[in-house]
């Protein structure tokens, strides 16, 4: 594997040979040594390099200028504050101008590397996932539906056969799986249909009373409230298509109304006894199994034949979890835009946890969350923290670490909360403690065994 090349910014001989003699050691890295902030700059113009680590003061320039000229012509080169003099503030302001983390001396030779590999992991991902970006194309995205999965490939193949057909579709699939995305890419990419109304209806929106006026419209005085007449779905989708989401959900009278309209194109409205003809493709879904609700007796099982000539089944997210990335990606970029942020990633931690959740609300579930991290972000990167509570919680537990020791991953856990709810407030001890539920003098002794940045 080809090594990583790490340039050490320190005024202080000793300081970076130290640093070259840990990261060397590793054989994973070749280190160059800079002196100031003007020598590191010149290194950057005349090699390539994988990542840097600053000191905050140093003469000439000083660490945050340096790291402002580094980011402006470097920005994709991940910088590691280190500093002995700056206070949490200085380093919590430089994380703001694109640092990627900070490192208070004297640190361990542990946290060196570790915080060293997760910075090299994170621009990979990042890169990684632009480079899926630049690849959607029609395999991996159908309208707003993206996955590189093989089960959601045979998901777009399945779509394409049918865009230009009038044959029935059924979806099936969990909540939130994106089954009216598929039936708004079938009908907006159908060269007959396209331009003419895409009609969907919940049908366990509304009470089964008002569900067949919503769907086939009323004559005046029909029923106690119809001052006029009222024109239904069906009728509004005329050369279009009508979407009915959870067909399981109806009356026996109103699943033989729409047999009817399958089978004849033609229904009466309520109280009225004129024929209205009509020209619609209609695409249904359900998270039911419907065969289960045709052998109870309670889907007519001519209705389940006619709507189910074409099914399609959507896969749940925890079936596809490759598909994660490009999704966060795809969200990332959505809501980054929305909130006007720039939000370069997400840290390979937080990925981890994404991974190991079981996601119960599928892609919407994912959706929330990303959104929610955007919105209450202000790293430039989307973090742990920045996580749902019990996304966290859960997707740590699908997570396997098979080579550390209990100890060990209680240790590294215990890093990891310290760290975070140190930099929420600013090193703070009383403010940590309050929100951790423990002492004062435990985070003090904690902060001190971790090398962890608390204010004086």
């Amino acid at each position: 594997m080809e090594k990583k090349r790490i340039i050490v910014v320190d005024d202080d001989k000793n300081t970076r040979l130290l640093i070259e003699n840990i990261l060397t050691k590793t054989r994973q890295y070749d280190v160059i040594q800079a002196r100031n902030g003007e020598a590191c700059l010149r290194k950057l113009n005349e090699t390539h390099v994988n990542l840097i680590l600053l000191d905050l003061q140093m003469p000439g320039i000083d660490g945050i200028e340096t790291l402002k000229r580094i980011k402006k012509q470097a920005p994709h080169i991940p910088v590691i504050i280190m500093t002995a003099h700056g206070t949490i503030e200085k380093a919590v302001h430089s994380m703001k101008l694109g640092s990627y983390d900070f490192l208070t001396k004297p640190f361990p030779a542990e946290r060196l590397k570790v915080t060293v590999k997760n910075a090299l992991e994170a621009v990979a991902l990042e890169t990684e996932v632009k480079s899926l970006r630049s690849v959607l194309d029609s395999r991996f995205q159908f309208k707003n539906i993206i996955g590189r999965s093989g089960v959601m490939q045979e998901v777009f193949r399945a779509v394409e056969k049918v865009i230009d057909s009038d044959v029935t579709v059924l979806i099936q699939g969990e909540s939130g799986t994106g089954k009216e995305l598929i039936a708004r890419a079938i009908h907006n990419e159908s060269k007959v249909r396209h331009a003419k109304p895409f009609v969907a209806v919940n049908c366990t929106a509304l009470p089964e009373s008002l569900l067949e006026s919503e769907l086939f419209g009323h004559e005046k005085g029909a029923f106690t409230g119809a001052a006029s007449r009222r024109i239904g779905k069906f009728e509004l989708a005329n050369g279009g298509t009508v979407f009915l989401d959870e067909i399981g959900e109806m009356s026996p009278s109103t699943q033989a109304k729409i047999l009817r309209v399958l089978q004849e194109r033609e229904f009466e409205r309520l109280g009225g006894n004129a024929l209205v003809k009509v020209n619609i493709r209609l695409l249904s879904a359900t998270n039911k199994n419907l065969e289960e609700e045709v052998r109870k007796g309670t889907l007519r099982e001519d209705l389940y034949y006619r709507i189910s000539v074409f099914p399609i089944k959507l896969p749940p997210l925890r079936e596809r979890k490759e598909d994660i990335p490009l999704l966060v990606s795809h969200f990332l970029e959505r809501y980054s835009e929305r909130e006007n942020k720039k939000i370069k990633g997400i840290q390979r931690e937080a990925l981890n946890v994404l991974l190991g959740y079981h996601w119960p609300g599928n892609v919407r579930e994912l959706e929330n969350a990303i959104e929610r991290a955007v919105v209450i972000n202000n790293t430039g990167q989307i973090i742990m923290n920045d996580l749902p509570q019990h996304i966290v919680t859960f997707g740590r537990e699908g997570i396997e670490y098979p080579d550390e020791t209990l100890p060990r991953w209680i240790e590294r856990l215990e890093i990891e909360v310290l760290q975070k709810t140190l930099l929420e407030f600013e090193g703070n001890i009383t403010q940590a403690a309050k929100k951790l539920g423990i002492g004062r003098a435990t985070i003090y002794r904690k902060a001190k065994k971790y090398n962890l940045p608390i204010s004086k």
